[in-house]
């Protein structure tokens, strides 16, 4: 996303929602779905990571984002915007906009620093951004953790806005970021089957018959196309096609419909649209 707005805007990095009973919806679904599961992702980020710092992303809520970073490229500032200077670039005059400048970020490649912020989004959409030294918007992602090293390499990870516990590689370099493609998009969610499903050789439901698996049978969904297209506005479309082991052991592949992307009617407990 482009823009040319001195000040970061979260109109055009998060989206908006209408009704107030909609976000109270999505935040009461977030706090009973994550904030337990948070504690062990923290841990396996974190054990990941050992070199980082890890701090909580949000200055005034702890909504369970975090942001790690190493010292020696990462200068902490830790400010709610509404609450910086009115001469600052990022000062923000609407309530509304809750971002936090987490700090400024220069490794030794760099003439310039870059910053990186955070929100938790109008209606539980936490996104991580990086500007630079003018506030111009250079990336964005909606994620729940963030972290960077000295070499300019990011890591995120999250469900909101996703299909899955998404973990993604970014790679910061010459005033861009580019994502570091994957073959596949690891999920890692396991349970039983809420619909009968079917699984083949080939996407799309093409190749061969791999299995036929009914309501109630344990299922491993195990990866995820990480190249499902764009859609007409360019953005990056729903994963629709995923690798699943059987019971037995037998791997194929497992298509969803439209309607098994509503975290409300999946497929399996665990993969499904967090988002609006």
């Amino acid at each position: 996303m482009k823009t040319d707005r001195k000040k970061i805007d979260s109109r055009d990095v998060a989206c908006r929602v209408s009704t107030q009973n909609i976000t109270k919806m999505k935040k009461t679904t977030l706090l009973l779905l994550l904030l337990l599961p948070l504690q062990l992702l923290w841990a396996q980020t974190e054990k990941s990571f050992p070199q980082y710092t890890w701090i909580d992303a949000n200055v005034l809520d702890k909504d369970g984002s975090r942001f790690g970073y190493e010292k020696a490229s990462f200068t902490p500032i830790l400010k709610d915007c509404r609450t910086l200077p009115k001469t600052d670039p990022f000062y923000i005059t609407d309530d509304s906009d809750d971002f936090t400048l987490l700090g400024k970020y220069k490794n030794a490649s760099m003439k310039d620093y870059v910053n990186i912020l955070y929100s938790p989004g109008p209606s539980v959409d936490p996104i991580f951004a990086i500007t630079d030294k003018n506030n111009k918007l250079i990336w964005n992602e909606f994620a729940v953790e963030m972290c960077i090293n000295s070499n300019g390499v990011i890591y995120v990870s999250g469900n909101m806005n996703k299909m899955f516990n998404q973990r993604m590689k970014f790679q910061l370099s010459n005033g861009k970021v580019t994502e570091v493609k994957q073959p596949f998009y690891y999920v890692d969610v396991k349970g039983k089957l809420l619909k009968p499903v079917k699984l083949y050789s080939k996407k799309n439901n093409q190749g061969e018959l791999i299995a036929t698996l009914p309501a109630g049978y344990e299922i491993e969904v195990l990866l995820a196309e990480a190249d499902a297209g764009k859609d007409e506005y360019g953005e990056a479309k729903l994963p629709m096609n995923y690798l699943a082991r059987t019971a037995f052991g037998l791997v194929g592949w497992l298509q969803l419909t439209d309607d098994d992307t509503y975290h409300m009617f999946p497929v399996v407990k665990g993969l499904g649209y967090y988002g609006d």
